[in-house]
């Protein structure tokens, strides 16, 4: 009997070792050779499932935001309001290995995105979503009273989305300085004045 080769785990794995070399190498390091010998697939091999490496690259950010999306999913159930999005603005930080190292993978593909229609729409995808998720959070909270009633919630999504796109990125660039504390007493003050701007 022939053995059943499952696609979409191979992909996935080889997606793990692109995701993994981009966090730690770079995508100038990341070549398809060096994805073959890291993966001890034939550079044959990969290139039947992905054409080149822009699709890898393409694949592997798709895939982090979607484990990122997951787990906010998780951590929200039974939140709304106000305590949704500090949970959501703290899922979003690079305070763990983990969200460091995706953070070191978008911040790469945002340089890309700069001068690629693909990956700028891709990137705008993530945007999107994110703003969404706020955006229904926000309304949440206007519901309960928690903003004022007439305030105009799209302005409020993309200052807290900036705000958290610019402590994540400081927080990469300065490692030692932004701490876990540090993003944390930081997120608290992002929060209040938030709050104090409705």
């Amino acid at each position: 009997m022939p053995k059943i080769v499952d696609h979409d785990e191979r992909r996935e794995r080889i997606v793990e070792i692109v995701a993994d070399m981009l966090a730690t190498v770079g995508a100038e390091r990341t070549t398809i050779r060096e994805i073959a010998r890291q993966s001890g697939y034939s550079r044959g091999f990969i290139e039947h499932y992905f054409h080149n490496k822009e699709e890898l690259i393409t694949k592997t950010i798709r895939w982090i935001n979607e484990r990122s999306l997951t787990r906010a999913d998780m951590a929200l159930q039974g939140k709304t309001g106000l305590e949704a999005i500090r949970t959501f603005s703290e899922l979003t930080l690079p305070v763990t290995l983990e969200r460091r190292n995706e953070w070191k993978i978008r911040m790469q593909f945002w340089g890309m995105a700069a001068v690629s229609d693909e990956h700028r729409r891709e990137q705008s995808k993530r945007i999107h979503v994110s703003e969404k998720i706020i955006l229904e959070y926000l309304e949440e909270a206007q519901a309960d009273r928690e903003i004022e009633p007439g305030v105009d919630l799209l302005p409020l999504a993309h200052s807290l989305l900036h705000r958290l796109y610019g402590l994540g990125c400081n927080a990469i660039l300065r490692p030692s300085y932004f701490t876990r504390q540090r993003q944390m007493q930081a997120l608290d003050y992002i929060m209040k004045e938030f709050v104090k701007a409705r």
